[in-house]
């Protein structure tokens, strides 16, 4: 009965995950003439990027990692955090290039990076875990 609940845990972490992924993609890569204006304080939009990216990186850093695994033997977290935390930051930011009334900025990824190594970090501290008893 355990190995099911595991089962759906993980299940739950990628579903996370990936949703996480595609609202984080749509967002960035949404032509910058649909969003409102939101100026509420200065480096808003850096904050921004660094809770975006915290948020991705933890996520995807619990995606296919067993509960009793050494941190030594966690192959899938180094990938995930590569591919999601570090690499997704700098893909996303490159290809705003490509979107009307969208820039690259070094500061957006740089802030992407920041919050990719937060989540990593956070994970490492915290790791998610089933119902929080594991």
């Amino acid at each position: 009965m355990q190995h099911l609940s595991v089962n759906k845990h993980a299940k739950a972490v990628l579903i996370a995950a990936i949703c996480w992924t595609l609202f984080l993609m749509a967002a960035m890569l949404t032509p910058g003439d649909k969003f409102p204006e939101a100026d509420l304080f200065n480096l808003q939009d850096k904050v921004i990027h660094f809770i975006c990216f915290a948020v991705l990186s933890y996520l995807w850093c619990g995606v296919g990692l067993k509960f009793n695994q050494n941190l030594s033997a966690k192959n899938n977290l180094a990938l995930n955090y590569l591919v999601f935390g570090f690499s997704a930051g700098i893909v996303f930011e490159y290809l705003q290039r490509f979107i009307p009334f969208r820039s690259f900025e070094i500061m957006d990824m740089i802030f992407n990076e920041i919050g990719g190594l937060a989540g990593l970090i956070t994970h490492l501290k915290f790791p998610i875990k089933k119902n929080g008893l594991d």
